[in-house]
């Protein structure tokens, strides 16, 4: 019994520190949680103010194709424009090899050898497309102006069939030949854009005037998976041409990343993945990851989700303290339970054990033994009784002394203690008087214990000091403990008396 309730008592810590300790990690992951559905928000926020960028663009540079733009120096003479034609193979426009047209800062690059086509409209993108045309800080909502992207931004004109891209490129090494591929004399969306990976459902929204994104692809320029948006740009209520903006790894890291932790942000695996393709841009990794122990995933577009996952070493990192403190809190509280059974089970022990033999004493004889008994005698349980006295011990302590009367006692304990089962009970109820307690024992197994008594004696009572008598009683279901030992104690006088003569006690 008292095994079961250390037992129970030690399991029972365990499952509180235990507990406790989930409780507290719950916590820490549904923190976790919070903040990387806040990572997923912060950057799809950073990319629609991108968008709103490139929306605002396009609404500029069409208002500027349909209205006439004020003077830029350098751009409004034709002549003037011309003369800084430069031709590369059949590839012909302005800073096709170096910064030679410094009123663009990028490169127009065209397969139209008539300059005065397309020059036209070289005011309108010096006036804007060089402009980031980033939302006033004293009336926008956006809080994300400190974004330093670097992303790629070309103009398509559908029109005068030419490619602006707002960055110097070397013509002699790029070309956008996906776009300068004439179909025709012109470009179109739905030849060209394909290389774009866009879907025929998107391009029929292009083409209505809507705002689309790209599936992941490979740009021929850089070489790595991107996607891109593209926002129509109209003159004189019709498509003129599209701004295309591409997102690279680059791009999207700066949008995700929140400085706040960075410790789990280097945990952080984070990555896009196509829904359609399968393809994924994972701009985001450690350098290293032992075990992904947290997911968290959200649509960005119809095309895309976002998925971030958390490494195990964020949490064996952060929560080392914790770790520790709940093994250490649960070994000492463990111990010190532990250490207080114990003592709490000597103390009863000691309260019900005979100090000069170790057996139980009278103590032991409680409501609930009795109860116990009972209900093993209900249940067709035999319980048998045997009540034992030492012979002689008056004329022991009498002529010997009292120390060889307790030696007396106490050999004949022993005898009693090697001959029992754990389940049995030895009691001595005063003085030279002992009573057994056979659990699942009938008279015939009683008179077994009696033998193995009688026979320990023989081998440890060297100087044959100790003689007994007994008496056993069968309880019968009518009994109690009271008056199954009365009777035992009436057979062991019977005993007793048919041993010795009233001359020799």
């Amino acid at each position: 019994m008292v095994h079961k309730i250390r037992k129970a008592t030690l399991l029972a810590i365990v499952i509180l520190t235990t507990a406790i300790f989930s409780g507290l990690l719950y916590r820490e992951y549904d923190s976790l949680t919070e903040y990387m559905e806040y990572i997923a928000e912060n950057g799809k926020s950073a990319l629609f103010h991108e968008e709103h960028i490139n929306q605002r663009m396009a609404f500029a540079l069409s208002t500027a194709f349909s209205a006439t733009v004020s003077p830029v120096a350098g751009v409004n003479d034709l002549a003037s424009v011309c003369q800084k034609s430069e031709q590369v193979n059949d590839v012909y426009g302005l800073n096709l090899t170096g910064h030679t047209f410094p009123a663009l800062s990028g490169t127009l690059q065209t397969r139209d050898p008539d300059c005065t086509h397309w020059a036209r409209d070289v005011p309108e993108l010096a006036a804007l497309i060089n402009d980031k045309a980033s939302p006033s800080p004293r009336y926008s909502f956006s809080n994300y102006t400190g974004y330093g992207f670097d992303n790629l931004r070309y103009y398509i004109d559908l029109d005068k069939n030419y490619v602006y891209v707002n960055r110097l490129i070397d013509s002699r090494r790029f070309r956008f030949q996906n776009w300068l591929e004439r179909d025709g004399d012109a470009i179109t969306i739905d030849t060209h854009a394909i290389s774009l990976n866009i879907g025929r459902h998107a391009l029929n929204d292009l083409q209505q005037g809507n705002n689309i994104v790209s599936h992941i692809y490979k740009d021929t320029y850089t070489h790595k998976n991107i996607i891109s948006t593209l926002n129509p740009v109209y003159s004189d209520g019709k498509i003129k041409g599209v701004i295309v903006t591409d997102f690279t790894i680059d791009d999207l890291a700066t949008s995700f990343y929140t400085a706040e932790h960075p410790i789990l942000w280097s945990l952080l695996t984070i990555y896009v993945k196509d829904k359609r393709s399968g393809e994924i841009i994972q701009f985001h990794q450690p350098s290293w990851s032992l075990l992904p122990v947290m997911h968290y995933q959200t649509p960005m577009t119809v095309y895309y989700t976002l998925n971030v996952n958390l490494d195990i070493r964020f949490f064996l990192l952060s929560q080392l303290w914790l770790i520790a403190l709940y093994f250490v809190t649960t070994l000492l509280l463990c111990q010190y339970a532990n250490y207080q059974l114990k003592r709490h089970a000597m103390l009863a022990r000691d309260n019900v054990t005979d100090p000069l033999t170790g057996l139980f004493n009278r103590k032991i004889l409680t409501a609930q033994l009795d109860a116990k008994l009972r209900e093993l005698l209900m249940k067709r349980i035999s319980v048998t009784t045997i009540a034992v006295d030492c012979d002689g011990l008056k004329r022991i302590n009498d002529t010997l002394g009292h120390h060889m009367g307790d030696e007396a006692i106490k050999l004949l304990s022993t005898a009693i203690a090697s001959s029992l089962r754990k389940s049995d009970y030895a009691i001595r109820s005063g003085g030279d008087e002992f009573n057994i307690i056979l659990i699942d024992a009938n008279q015939n197994k009683a008179s077994e214990v009696i033998q193995r008594i009688t026979d320990k004696l023989q081998l440890i009572d060297t100087r044959h000091l100790v003689a007994f008598s007994w008496g056993c009683y069968q309880m019968q279901k009518q009994d109690n403990l009271e008056t199954a030992f009365i009777n035992a104690d009436k057979l062991m006088y019977q005993h007793k008396a048919g041993k010795y003569s009233p001359r020799n006690p």
